[in-house]
């Protein structure tokens, strides 16, 4: 799918937010969390804390238990720690609670509020009462963040980063900081580094074989940034991208359409292509001699994921990873061996 956004705020909104300043006020103002529980593996020593991003700081005064994430994907840091969200806004998959396959045995009973992905109601944030509110992968404008602010504390986007680029180990510590639960954010971080690096040496015919990752998304074709979350999985693992698409992929979105004549920016040793070898993009894309004379496919050099394996992959989290390197990596050290009898499909629905 495109990580191109088409969202902005509507001018009413700044009057309706405005108006939440006194329910806010009046009821909304955070739970004054007292000393943590000492099995939650949180402390209350870790408060107050600062958190930089790229409208100035935030501090969180006490452990928060109202956490509403406004970002794509946070969710999965905070579940990894233990902690439950009480809203989660949708990115795309139609997931249940807006939390994917890897995740959701950790809401237990609880049902998270789902957040539209089009545009923040402010009115329906409010209402939740958080004690903090996260968008490290949100994206969000200036004028979003003062809403918010007028709401409870807001953690944005790190600074210099677009919302595509933070990466998972920004993620999980800035968890670990919100929650109190930086020690056990820092194990998960060392512990998936050195699984990554294990699989990377596991699997050597990757490393220095050239990559792309694309799409086909509402029939354009798209190549992502190495500086994407998912591009940066991939060049962990040893995998490379050219030069001409850094440079053309050099942009605030992260992305570049490509037309079919350049086909050929896509002819590399393993071509990983966001949607399932079902999907009616890849099945077009597949009927097409400009793409077909390639050796990229002569010699089926492709890897094709479908929702679950691109939302693993595009999530690139403490809990999607696992599952990358299970299911996906096998599929790349088929495909990049150039054997058109290999079978490197991947048939993630």
């Amino acid at each position: 799918m495109s990580h191109t956004r088409p969202r902005r705020l509507r001018t009413l909104l700044t009057a309706a937010a405005l108006s939440l300043v006194t329910l806010v006020a009046g009821g909304c103002a955070g739970s004054g969390a007292g000393p943590a529980d000492p099995a939650s593996g949180s402390s209350s020593a870790a408060f107050p804390t600062t958190l930089s991003h790229a409208f100035g700081a935030t501090t969180v005064a006490a452990k928060p238990e109202r956490i509403v994430v406004v970002g794509l994907k946070e969710q999965d840091y905070f579940l990894a720690l233990g902690e439950v969200p009480v809203a989660i806004r949708d990115w795309y998959g139609d997931m249940p609670n807006a939390t994917w396959p890897w995740a959701r045995g950790r809401l237990g009973e609880a049902r998270p509020e789902v957040l539209a992905r089009a545009e923040l109601d402010y009115e329906q944030i409010a209402a939740l009462r958080p004690d903090v509110i996260v968008g490290l992968s949100s994206g969000m404008s200036r004028q979003e963040y003062d809403l918010l602010t007028k709401i409870a504390p807001t953690v944005a986007q790190p600074t210099g980063d677009g919302s595509w680029a933070v990466t998972w180990q920004q993620m999980t510590r800035a968890a670990g900081q919100i929650t109190g639960r930086s020690a056990e954010a820092e194990t998960l971080v060392a512990e998936l580094e050195q699984r990554i690096a294990s699989v990377a040496g596991a699997h050597p015919r990757l490393k220095g074989a050239s990559t792309v990752f694309a799409s086909t998304y509402e029939g354009q074709y798209y190549l992502f940034s190495p500086e994407t979350t998912a591009s940066k999985v991939l060049l962990d693992l040893g995998l490379t991208m050219s030069p001409e698409v850094t440079a053309l992929t050099d942009n605030a979105n992260q992305s570049a359409t490509i037309s079919r004549e350049r086909f050929d920016l896509t002819d590399v040793d393993v071509a990983v292509w966001s949607e399932a070898a079902a999907d009616p993009g890849v099945t077009a894309l597949l009927g097409d001699p400009l793409y077909t004379r390639l050796d990229v496919r002569t010699q089926r050099r492709e890897v094709f994921l479908g929702t679950e394996a691109n939302g693993a992959l595009a999530f690139a989290s403490v809990l999607s990873l696992p599952y990358v390197l299970d299911k996906i990596v096998p599929a790349l050290t088929a495909a990049v061996d150039g054997d058109p009898a290999t079978d490197s499909e991947y048939s993630a629905k």
